[in-house]
Parts: C-alpha cells; sequence; structure tokens
C-alpha cells in the first residue's frame, strides 16, 4: 500500500534532506551526484554520473542502498547491493531517520566506500 499524501509529502521532505546532506560540492556534480527515487513504499538511493563514451549530457544511475517500509510491522528496513547484484537487509530501523543515519554511518562502509 503506498503512502497516504500527508505520509508521502512528510517522507520525502525528510529524504529530500538527507540527499541534500550527502551530496558532493555544486562544482563536482556534473560528474558525481546523488539522488533518489521514492516509489510506493520504497525509497532508492544511488549515485548518478555521466556515461564514459556516451552521449554528452547522458547519465547513469548506481544504485546503493534501498529503504522500504514495512506497514504491518511499522518499522524501515534498509537492505545494500551486494556484488551478487542482490539486496540483503542492513539493518531494520523503527524510524526513517534512523535507517537515513544507518546509511550516512555505517561502520562496514558498504554504502560508501
Amino acid at each position: 500500500m503506498a503512502f497516504s499524501d500527508i505520509e508521502y509529502q512528510a517522507v520525502t521532505q525528510e529524504v529530500e534532506r538527507f540527499v541534500e546532506s550527502i551530496r558532493p560540492p555544486e562544482n563536482i556534480r556534473n560528474m558525481l551526484d546523488i539522488v533518489y527515487n521514492l516509489n510506493d513504499q520504497i525509497i532508492v538511493l544511488s549515485e548518478q554520473r555521466p556515461v564514459c563514451q556516451g552521449a554528452p549530457g547522458e547519465t547513469t544511475e548506481i544504485t546503493f542502498a534501498r529503504i522500504k517500509y514495512v506497514r504491518s510491522v511499522n518499522r524501515w528496513k534498509t537492505y545494500w547491493l551486494r556484488k551478487d547484484r542482490n539486496w540483503h537487509l542492513y539493518s531494520v530501523e523503527l524510524s526513517l531517520a534512523e535507517a537515513l543515519e544507518g546509511v550516512k554511518f555505517n561502520p562496514n562502509a558498504i554504502f560508501f566506500g
């Protein structure tokens, strides 16, 4: 079940604040930027980079984290993408803020190496 309008706006605002806090300086954002996608109850965080041998302005996104809200247990589950290209559970948190902080300050550097 998707978020209500009020929930969607609150989640969007919180994720936008988080993404803004981890984005690189403006002068290199054309070479590397952090973006997100919110679909239903899943937030996907990605690095956006130019395609090496693509057309000018063409970019690619490299996904590094996925956060899913599970309404039935009122928890946020954070997943990371291993080299086997499968999502693996990283943590289960009570709030979106805790899940986002887990991505930002993970001790094993699996989201940001």
